[in-house]
């Protein structure tokens, strides 16, 4: 583990990718990924490879392949160099589409196939988003472990792969985008129902339940952006 300051004078935390070739060419690209959905490379935010190769502690050519596989996926783009792209409005509305899909889908097959101590967690999750009121950044980091458990538990890979590709941290978007408390307790009631169903087996209700979720969100985004 090392801290290095970044281009915007940051300091972060970055672990030392370890194995073949493959094996650091995928971390590297998860280590950055996840930087950049949690915020801590925001839109427009300049990636520089040798920084980049230095903090991850990796020679420049996994750091490149990462960069280019970010590029594939729409999280990054070149001008005069890397950088973080900020997304268009309708792009985000694109991207809320195939999530609430995504979402949906995978609801309906985990209430065939979670198990009982996955349904423990997400209750204690819940239990944590709700009382005592965690900071926005805490209450992120416990709903992405909520819908990762979730997507995990359905058992399709190719599924967990379109929920990643398709996550969207508003808290990462240029535009501000605010959650009042009484969006709050909506998201919380409905992550309530959602268990519900999963513990019932129900898979037509968690499909429901999970496809407003994400259009409750994508309802509040669209009022930010106008």
């Amino acid at each position: 583990m090392g801290e290095t300051v970044l281009t915007d004078g940051t300091a972060a935390t970055a672990r030392k990718p370890r194995g073949g070739a493959e094996n650091i060419a995928d971390a590297v690209h998860e280590q950055l990924r996840d930087a950049i959905l949690s915020a801590e490379f925001r839109p427009n935010h300049r990636l520089v490879e040798e920084e980049l190769a230095e903090r991850l502690q990796v020679s420049r050519t996994p750091v490149r392949e990462a960069l280019l596989r970010l590029r594939q996926e729409g999280l990054v783009e070149q001008r005069r160099g890397w950088i973080v792209r900020d997304h268009a409005p309708e792009e985000l509305l694109e991207i809320i589409e195939a999530r609430a899909g995504v979402e949906a889908h995978t609801a309906h097959l985990a209430a065939e196939r979670i198990g009982a101590a996955e349904l423990t967690r997400l209750e204690e999750l819940i239990a944590e988003m709700e009382s005592p009121p965690p900071t926005r950044a805490k209450l992120n980091e416990l709903n992405g472990e909520f819908h990762r458990i979730i997507t995990e538990a359905s058992g399709n890979a190719l599924l967990t792969q379109f929920h990643r590709r398709t996550k969207l941290n508003y808290w990462n978007l240029t535009q501000p985008v605010v959650f009042t408390p009484a969006d709050d307790e909506v998201v919380n009631a409905q992550h309530r129902l959602l268990v519900s169903a999963l513990r019932a087996r129900d898979a037509e209700t968690a499909g429901r339940v999970a496809r407003e979720h994400v259009e409750n969100t994508a309802r509040i985004i669209r009022g930010a952006l106008g």
